[in-house]
């Protein structure tokens, strides 16, 4: 089955949700019913294995320079340390909020 993810700004909000449609028609109902700016994402295929393997559970906070923060949870490779995930997500923006200091509050392991 088709699926499109569509996000959708309306002045500083950004509101997110999925169409169990292809890319044509959600651009069609988008046009038809969405107001401000909108973006559909059409899923085209799935990459990667089924096999479950190990990973771990990471909880973060994250902080800008002027105070601002917010949490991400991920699941990332067993294999990945502290060090690999403080490079990957350094300098990055999470929900408005670049990534100047990082801290790791969980990291738990899943079999």
């Amino acid at each position: 089955m088709a699926k499109t993810l569509v996000k959708n700004k309306l002045g500083a909000k950004t509101h997110s949700f999925s169409l169990p449609c292809d890319d044509t028609v959600a651009s069609a109902f988008c046009a038809s019913v969405l107001d401000g700016e909108y973006v559909g994402y059409a899923h085209v295929g799935t990459t990667g294995s089924d096999v479950a393997t190990n990973y771990n559970m990471v909880e973060l906070m994250i902080k800008n320079d002027a105070g601002l923060k917010t949490d991400l949870n991920i699941a990332c490779k067993a294999s990945k340390t502290e060090a690999d995930i403080y490079t990957a997500l350094s300098g990055k923006t999470f929900n408005g909020v670049k990534a100047d200091n990082i801290a790791i509050t969980s990291m738990r392991s899943v079999a």
